[in-house]
């Protein structure tokens, strides 16, 4: 994100704008802990039992529909929204597992929420996309635009700040990096 001057009637006033495709930060590749394990192939300490643990709580946190999760309305099993709402949650459980693997192999809090509203707007463009062809509504047209275009903001977002907090984390120093050098049986 960045400040930016506005345009047109809003001329020379600062704002944030989330940067442009070809500006964004570069992903950062995800850092596998490493995962020890003896000749039988048990894992052989503590370290690695952990994660081991960490990989497998990603890989459900990533399967929980995250739209639901976030205590949006629940709309009744035979509502006409409820299958466009079912494909935006799927939309979001791809999106995030593509976006961790950009992001350094996990996705925060905050571009998870921004990608679940994505996924909804998504949802909701496609479901008044498809209440104006059957109308010729001209106004829902634009709606459903507007939802997609706000949709696609939220994932240039969602991607900015994933990728910000994945270069931001601390990297291991001092004591942390000599305990993962032993570990590794280096010197």
């Amino acid at each position: 994100m960045t400040w930016r001057k506005g345009h047109g009637r809003g001329a020379g006033v600062p704002r944030i704008e989330v940067l442009p495709a070809d500006e964004l930060p570069a992903p950062v590749p995800a850092q596998a802990a490493p995962v020890n394990r003896r000749q039988n192939g048990t894992v052989s300490d503590s370290e690695s039992a952990k994660a081991l643990g960490r990989k497998g709580g990603v890989a459900k946190a990533s399967r929980a529909r995250l739209v639901s999760a976030l205590g949006l309305s629940a709309l009744a099993s035979d509502a006409e929204f409820t299958p466009y709402r079912d494909a935006g949650d799927e939309f979001v459980r791809h999106h995030l597992a593509a976006l961790a693997a950009r992001a350094g192999g996990e996705v925060g809090p905050g571009p998870s929420s921004i990608v679940a509203s994505a996924g909804l707007q998504l949802a909701a463009s496609r479901f008044v996309s498809d209440k104006a062809a059957k109308s010729g509504d001209a106004k829902l047209f634009h709606l459903a635009s507007t939802l997609a275009n706000d949709s696609r903001q939220n994932l240039l977002a969602a991607y900015e700040l994933a990728v910000r907090e994945a270069g931001a984390k601390p990297r291991a120093t001092g004591l942390d990096a000599l305990r993962s050098k032993v570990m590794k049986g280096g010197t």
